[in-house]
């Protein structure tokens, strides 16, 4: 396998063929001949067959492709579908030079509120572990949902010393040790030698109530929904939903329990060990609650997995100024993408007098309308894709969608992903422009705009490269810098003239008045 190049200007995007996960690596032609790289995850789902000889196989890839020397390394968020690579190939990655780490702010030590949702991530993940430990009594139905949810966080939740999401962070972190928390908003992000590509932070959002809002609300037009209901939780159900996952003083606590405070149990009561030891010799099941407190625990994880998923990094990679874009969105749900419409940017801009201070300011909106290729977010999931503001903002008609999935592998844990309603609109929007990972590429080679997009692409058994090249070509693109260039020089040169020519006329002025005077 060759290394992989894109040509001056412009980008290709490699997308892995391995299963149900995320792995994207990007190449960008800088514009001195040499290239830059960027990593986005590198995960397979928990479970998947031969997953630890793929990620081998992904990994040298990698090295291969980049000569073992990347600039970017992007971790959307801890998912072992987006990190287990790391653990799984951890000797052929030890190999790769890094140049730096981006991370979400969620994953910043130093940031309060980062610091509460790991904590009550942690303790969430531990309630679990230690409901699965105690569902010898509970319905298949119940354990087998928290297992395929707990298959996020690592191997059968990191019993038996297994690798986790957690322990397989830390390792990253410690292996590359200069580390990016980004942030939504603010300046875009550029590297040295690739000064025209800039990096714009979507998500997550910096507001605890938008990452909690993983689920579409009751308002048409959010997401692309079909006939499904959902089922409603009863009283206890909503009661753990609401609660906090850290332990809180009693007198806090309290008012998230479900039962009046006549009714709780001091465990210090010399009753207390009699009422247990009375539950554990009771011979009719019925009257045990095994059953009840782990349907309790699968939508504890669910909600974690969605709130995990919320905290995703977001990133908008625009190729040029005012050029096409690349939207990568991780497994960012609803709350990450309706945060986006408050999320700024700016920029100094010297060639356009956008603005009387000089400065452009850039909103999302903008952002997708010039999106070019769409990373579809949680393998086409329907709470993954906003709709009115987010895919149907994607107007542009060179459009193209890339859904790393395993449709067959998700059929057998009963996931719909892809979504069909979404699947559907992604492929009118993209005129069949639409690649499925495991499926590789589009066969129907007699439409003229699937053709062209063919054209740009090659398939390999283990992945897919596209390239995508700028509106204006390196020479344009070269030309009209000289040209704005030239102007602002004329201008400066006719500004500083001006002021002289000012200056010569009122000293002139002066001594006039000073003349007359005397």
């Amino acid at each position: 396998m060759a290394r992989m190049k894109a040509p001056k200007g412009s980008c290709t995007v490699r997308m892995y063929r391995h299963g149900l996960g995320d792995c994207f690596l990007l190449a960008f032609g800088a514009h001195d001949g040499t290239q830059k790289y960027m990593l986005i995850d590198c995960g397979v789902l928990s479970g998947t067959k031969n997953a630890s000889a793929t990620m081998k196989n992904v990994a040298k890839d990698i090295l291969q492709a980049t000569n073992k020397s990347i600039d970017v390394l992007v971790i959307t968020h801890e998912h072992w579908d987006h990190i287990s690579g790391f653990s799984q190939a951890q000797q052929e990655f030890a190999q790769l030079k890094v140049g730096e780490v981006w991370f979400a702010w969620t994953e910043n030590p130093r940031n309060p509120l980062a610091r509460e949702l790991r904590e009550r991530q942690r303790a969430a993940l531990n309630g679990l572990q230690v409901a699965m430990t105690h569902a010898v009594n509970a319905p298949k139905q119940f354990t087998d949902r928290i297992n395929a949810i707990g298959a996020f966080f690592g191997d059968n939740f990191g019993f038996n010393g297994r690798a986790t999401t957690e322990n397989t962070l830390e390792w990253i972190k410690k292996q590359w040790t200069q580390h990016r928390y980004c942030v939504p908003g603010g300046v875009p992000i550029t590297l040295n030698g690739l000064e025209d590509v800039r990096f714009f932070v979507m998500g997550p959002p910096e507001d605890a109530r938008l990452i909690r809002k993983s689920r579409p609300s009751s308002k048409p037009g959010q997401v692309y929904l079909d006939d499904a209901k959902s089922g409603e939780l009863g009283l206890y159900l909503s009661a753990l939903g609401s609660a906090p996952a850290i332990r809180q003083p009693e007198q806090d606590e309290r008012r998230f329990t479900p039962f009046n405070e006549a009714y709780h149990c001091d465990y210090g009561h010399p009753d207390a060990e009699g009422i247990s030891q009375r539950y554990d010799a009771l011979e009719n099941d019925w009257r045990r609650i095994d059953s009840d407190w782990t349907g309790a625990a699968s939508e504890l994880a669910l909600r974690l997995d969605e709130h995990t998923n919320n905290t995703s990094l977001v990133l908008a990679i625009e190729l040029a100024r005012d050029d096409k874009v690349l939207l990568f969105t991780g497994d960012a749900q609803v709350g990450n993408w309706l945060s986006w419409e408050n999320v700024e940017w700016s920029a100094e801009r010297n060639d356009s007098p956008r603005e009387r201070d000089g400065t452009e300011h850039l909103k999302a909106k903008d952002l997708l309308e010039r999106t070019v290729l769409y990373k579809v977010g949680h393998h086409g999931s329907h709470n993954a894709t906003l709709q009115e503001q987010g895919l149907e903002r994607m107007t542009n008609q060179e459009l193209v969608a890339l859904i790393p999935v395993d449709p067959l592998v998700a059929e057998k844990r009963r996931w719909r992903m892809p979504h069909k309603p979404l699947f559907d609109r992604l492929y009118e929007k993209t005129l069949g422009r639409l690649v499925i990972s495991k499926n590789g590429l589009p066969d129907n080679v007699t439409d003229e705009a699937i053709k062209t997009f063919l054209d740009q692409c090659k398939q390999h058994t283990l992945y897919c490269d596209y390239t995508i090249n700028t509106w204006l070509s390196e020479q344009t693109r070269t030309a009209t810098k000289k040209k704005s260039t030239a102007k602002r020089r004329a201008a400066r040169k006719k500004n500083t003239a001006s002021k002289k020519t000012a200056t010569r006329k009122k000293h002139s002025t002066i001594k006039k008045k000073s003349r007359t005077k005397s």
